[in-house]
């Protein structure tokens, strides 16, 4: 199984024609000889205007067969057994969750998350900032775990049952209705939502004058807490899909030519090796994700009249690559 986060663009219109006219034959190819065999939109619960988890972390945790809980689909806890910090047994016994080093820009009133990427944050000035603040984490009574430079890996039953929301979900975006306990009211916050949101304003502070930030062009002023919640019970025994990640920049920009330059290289490095493994016999699945939905393709024979069909009146593409956003 292949999955491709931001394989599909949200549009409101003028941009549909665009999509028609691109150049991706060996996706038209895979079109005509497939099967779309299940649509997934997204159920945005009241106050927000999308889900916490992204369409592509909903498709993946489904694919291994984790329960598809909105916001806690447990990405920590896998990372940290992955990573040899906790067997099997921890990971489900305690509750993980990311701790991502990040800069919030205010503009204008409205304060953004912009993408951990851009800070370039090397192993000295991770050290430097585990140093600094993993002895706050601790007095609330969380474990800090070294995990990748400008990433940590948090443990503490604060994690349990508390949804947050993707940094896929959040980038780039207006941070407020995202905060953690955001998918409740700002009178009803639960201890662990009160706990957090004090802890994360401590760091603003402590990150505000830390020597370390003197001259950055981009200050490392916050984090972001997701990935919450443990590993289920019963272990999955599906095999993880593969996830191609190629399209993931140009979406969070909304850079559409960026976006159909890149799928014009996919095509050719992913999706052709994909319609050769069909030729080969080898059933294949293919899930296109965007914004708000996924859309799972089979491999099949195609029909006579499927081909003919194809031949003399091929799939336009903008009525697989375009989707209309969601309504309020």
């Amino acid at each position: 199984m292949m999955l491709i986060p931001f394989s599909l663009w949200t549009t409101h219109g003028p941009e549909a024609s665009v999509l028609a006219k691109a150049e991706l034959p060996h996706l038209r190819a895979w079109l005509a000889a497939s099967k779309r065999v299940d649509v997934q939109v997204d159920q945005p619960r009241a106050p927000l205007l999308a889900t916490l988890s992204p369409p592509h972390e909903r498709a993946w945790a489904q694919a291994v067969g984790w329960p598809d809980v909105d916001g806690a689909l447990p990405w920590a806890a896998y990372a940290a057994t992955q990573a040899g910090l906790a067997n099997s047994a921890d990971a489900r016994s305690s509750a993980w969750a990311f701790i991502t080093l990040c800069h919030w820009q205010v503009s204008h009133g409205q304060v953004t998350l912009g993408d951990p990427v851009h800070l370039q944050i090397d192993t000295a000035t991770d050290e430097v900032l585990f140093q600094a603040m993993h002895g706050f984490f601790a007095e609330d009574g969380i474990a800090l775990h070294r995990y990748k430079p400008g990433q940590w890996l948090a443990q503490s039953p604060l994690f349990v049952d508390l949804p947050t929301a993707s940094l896929d979900r959040v980038m780039g975006r207006n941070i407020d209705p995202w905060l953690v306990g955001c998918e409740t009211s700002a009178n009803s916050l639960s201890p662990a939502a009160q706990l957090l949101r004090r802890l994360q304003n401590e760091m603003q502070m402590l990150l505000y004058t830390h020597a370390l930030n003197e001259g950055r062009g981009l200050t490392i002023n916050s984090f972001w807490l997701h990935g919450t919640g443990h590993l289920p019970t019963t272990q999955a025994s599906r095999e993880a899909p593969r996830v191609v990640s190629t399209l993931r920049q140009s979406a969070l920009q909304q850079d559409l030519i960026g976006w159909l330059q890149a799928w014009q290289d996919m095509d050719a490095q992913v999706i052709a090796p994909l319609l050769a493994r069909v030729a080969a016999g080898e059933p294949q699945r293919l899930v296109l994700c965007g914004e708000h939905a996924f859309h799972v393709y089979d491999s099949a024979t195609p029909s006579l009249w499927q081909r003919l069909r194809a031949h003399w009146a091929p799939t336009s593409l903008d009525t697989v690559l375009a989707v209309a956003p969601l309504k309020d």
